[in-house]
């Protein structure tokens, strides 16, 4: 197996330190990891069909170590599972000369993602396309400071992203977006709804081979971001609104 298999889940899932410890759940032809930030601000649903274990969960409560633990092997490995009596205790990688061993915790100290049973109806939906997923990145990272993004639309009832919004007179970055042609004019309230601008970063860095998306943004405060990638991975990725002092 090529270890960009394993790198590209961990990248689809942990954005840049959001999950550490998760669960690997398998079906046997394919691997689901779904987790949640540890302030409860953002929700992956990352799948893939490239990566074949045995059925069961598999506890990682470290990811960065297990990503480190890849960055010593060459590009071509083996994966195999270390059991004892049954029961899966590591990951065993190696390429011809190297050998790794990933302990494995039981899947009790994980905490568990929420379920998304009863999700309210999205009001608005913008298209991503690579020319808004590099100016973002850009602009995030021109405004280090800067924790939310807004979406709005605008008194011309157009849909808009915004970098470093408020009512004040502040540093910002206004990103006019679009919304797929065959849906209709948007009716988005008029209030503006603030979501986490580090951790939408991190989900455009991490499908950025993307070359198109969809946000879908429900006025409840729940923003549901999903990409077209190819067959091999699936992702789903929630921000839950964050409410600022000023607005």
């Amino acid at each position: 197996m090529q270890k960009t298999v394993l790198e590209r889940l961990i990248t689809k899932y942990f954005l840049g330190g959001a999950a550490e410890a998760v669960l690997w759940k398998s079906d046997g032809n394919s691997v689901e990891v779904s987790c949640i930030s540890d302030d409860k601000n953002v929700l992956a649903r990352v799948r893939t069909t490239d990566l074949k274990i045995q059925t069961g969960d598999y506890g990682i409560f470290d990811t960065t170590q297990l990503a480190s633990l890849l960055g010593v092997l060459q590009d071509d490995v083996s994966f195999t599972l270390k059991t004892h009596k049954d029961v899966p205790i590591a990951f065993t990688l190696s390429d011809e000369t190297t050998k790794v061993d990933f302990v494995l915790s039981d899947s009790a100290v994980i905490p568990p993602a929420p379920g998304l049973k009863k999700l309210p109806p999205y009001d608005l939906e913008l298209t991503i396309d690579k020319k808004f997923i590099d100016t973002f990145i850009r602009a995030k990272s021109a405004l280090q400071d800067v924790e939310t993004f807004t979406i709005l639309c605008n008194k011309k009832n157009k849909p808009q992203i915004i970098i470093g919004y408020s009512d004040m007179n502040t540093n910002r970055v206004t990103i006019d977006m679009s919304t797929p042609t065959d849906t209709r004019e948007p009716t988005f309230p008029l209030i503006p709804i603030n979501f986490s601008a580090r951790f939408m970063r991190e989900i455009l860095m991490a499908n950025r081979e993307a070359k198109v998306g969809k946000i879908q943004v429900s006025s409840k405060g729940l923003a549901h971001i999903t990409f077209e990638l190819d067959s091999e991975f699936a992702v789903d990725y929630y921000l839950v609104q964050i409410q600022t002092a000023s607005i």
